[in-house]
């Protein structure tokens, strides 16, 4: 048995109201214990300024360098080292969970294992792996593209049996797609209808590329979890997502590469 304790001179636990003072943190088998007000330890005791719970970065797109240019090609060994090195940046930046929401061939599940059998160190991770667009729609390259209902259940039903966390679809373009307008909408709300009901009923999320308003309207109409940028929604999108609880995961340019 291994006992570490910390004393945390501001404690903020995420739960409380009001940061705490003087706490003392005692970890057994890197599991926290206890947490109570500090008092004299002998040994085995770090001295901290301020402890959080981890951070999460609900938009992470981990096999590139930030703010690429999207002309050069990465070979697979480039990816794997990107992957390593943001893995270990993420860590050493607070940050403990990740939400990846879209690699090829779903490498971010083969990442994710590798963390989990201590191959790397990485935070947890949550998965989209392959987005699902439509024929020539965004992100194609590396997607799986699906036109109409019953392709776009098919596409759904792929990733559910490679064991994803997470359903990313395309309801726009984006920038980073050649001859891709950012604003023009791009699956139907019948066509992403069919695939947030298909991951809802394996108890999975969705979430969506969305720029253009009416490709917003149209996943929100749809029943999406989460939009992903949001670019050009209006006051009636707001409303809509404060009444249903939708998320907005308003990630700039340079960070997410409108991906």
């Amino acid at each position: 048995m291994t006992e570490l304790f910390v004393h945390a001179k501001v404690l903020i636990d995420g739960v409380s109201d009001t940061p705490k003072f003087d706490q003392l943190i005692s970890i057994e088998d890197d599991k926290i214990k206890a947490i109570e007000d500090y008092h004299e330890i002998q040994e085995n005791v770090i001295e901290v300024n301020t402890i959080t719970p981890g951070f999460f970065n609900c938009h992470v797109h981990i096999l590139y360098p930030v703010g690429f240019d999207s002309k050069k090609e990465f070979s697979l060994i480039e990816k794997i080292f990107y992957a390593q090195k943001h893995c270990r940046e993420y860590l050493q930046s607070g940050v403990t969970f990740i939400r990846v929401v879209g690699t090829e061939e779903n490498y971010d599940l083969q990442i994710k294992e590798a963390i989990q059998n201590d191959v790397i160190q990485g935070p947890h991770m949550y998965c989209a792996g392959k987005v699902i667009c439509m024929t020539g729609g965004h992100g194609w390259q590396e997607g799986i593209e699906a036109d109409g209902k019953g392709a776009c259940l098919k596409a759904v039903r792929t990733q559910l049996k490679s064991g994803l966390d997470l359903i990313k679809m395309m309801a726009t373009g984006g920038v980073m797609t050649k001859g891709v307008e950012p604003g023009n909408a791009q699956f139907s709300v019948e066509e992403m209808k069919v695939m947030i009901d298909e991951a809802h009923k394996a108890e999975r999320k969705t979430a969506t590329h969305a720029q253009g308003l009416q490709g917003i309207k149209n996943a929100l109409y749809a029943g999406i979890d989460s939009i992903e940028h949001g670019c050009f929604l209006d006051e009636e999108c707001l409303e809509l997502m404060k009444k249903t609880k939708y998320i907005l995961s308003p990630y700039p340019l340079r960070s997410s590469m409108y991906y």
